[in-house]
């Protein structure tokens, strides 16, 4: 997945997270909080520090690249191939120096992984969905009070075309299934449906994401969802009071699934006891 970097763990100082409301909720911290509190925990409140995984650091450096192309379409800058191509590469070595090891295995998967982000940025350049006028907003970062919701709602969006369609651009290694892709990513495409009809006024006509998928041929899809009805709003804020309710009170624990086979936490999690959670608190 392209990261929400604007949300990067350990952006701000552990107190944020600490027994209090959080100063604000973003999609991307309350869908960690979900999804696991605990490896949250060790994420932003402990700010355990792991290698960067390959397919997150090429999925950020992807990402910066479709910047420097929104932007230039934006200020009427300088969008070709060939500047968004050295957008990429220049994020992709700046990442590795600014945010730490990558977990290569070898120099060979650096460059590997280093052309095939570079022939993904390129397919989207080729697509249909490329960007072809002047977007609304490039990288919005919109902060608002949402009726239902304790705290401030946060969101960076990506892209806003010119008809306040919000677009999420995702990179993934296999075509999405639409209609997973959209539940998937329920909680942020609606609040930022939220954030947007608060700030402008407007009802976005299509809640988008455009995935980059790394296959042999990459390719560009884009899967549209309708805007959200008042029960996928409700819905969605009370996902997001839950998260904001359990960092509130210092919840943390172990969630089980299929995804911890591959979690970077396992042997901080192997550790975990309650009555460890009890005396941080008490200290």
């Amino acid at each position: 997945m392209i990261a929400d970097i604007s949300q990067a763990p350990c952006a701000a100082s552990p107190k944020r997270w600490s027994c209090t409301l959080p100063e604000h909720i973003s999609p991307s911290a309350a869908k960690s909080y979900l999804g696991c509190s605990l490896k949250f925990y060790f994420e932003r409140v402990a700010c355990i520090r792991k290698n960067t995984p390959v397919a997150l650091h090429v999925g950020k450096a992807v990402h910066a690249a479709l910047q420097v192309f929104h932007l230039a379409r934006w200020r009427a800058g300088d969008d070709s191939p060939g500047a968004v191509a050295a957008a990429y590469e220049k994020s992709f070595t700046d990442l590795e120096t600014d945010e730490g090891p990558v977990n290569y295995d070898d120099e060979a998967e650096r460059e590997k992984a280093r052309v095939d982000g570079l022939r993904v940025v390129a397919a989207y350049l080729d697509s249909p969905e490329a960007m072809k006028g002047k977007p609304r907003a490039v990288e919005v970062l919109l902060k608002e009070n949402i009726p239902g919701l304790s705290v401030p709602l946060t969101g960076a969006m990506d892209l806003v075309e010119g008809n306040f369609t919000p677009v999420d651009f995702k990179s993934a290694a296999a075509k999405p299934d639409p209609g997973n892709a959209a539940f998937d990513h329920e909680i942020q495409l609606v609040s930022y449906q939220l954030l947007m009809e608060i700030a402008t006024g407007q009802v976005p006509p299509s809640l988008d994401l455009v995935f980059l998928v790394k296959t042999k041929t990459p390719q560009v899809i884009r899967v549209s969802s309708p805007p959200a009805n008042e029960h996928r709003k409700r819905r969605v804020i009370a996902l997001l009071e839950t998260a904001v309710q359990g960092i509130a009170r210092a919840c943390y624990h172990p969630q089980p699934a299929m995804q911890c086979s591959w979690c970077q936490y396992k042997n901080e999690c192997m550790a975990w006891l309650p009555a460890r959670q009890l005396e941080r608190r008490a200290a």
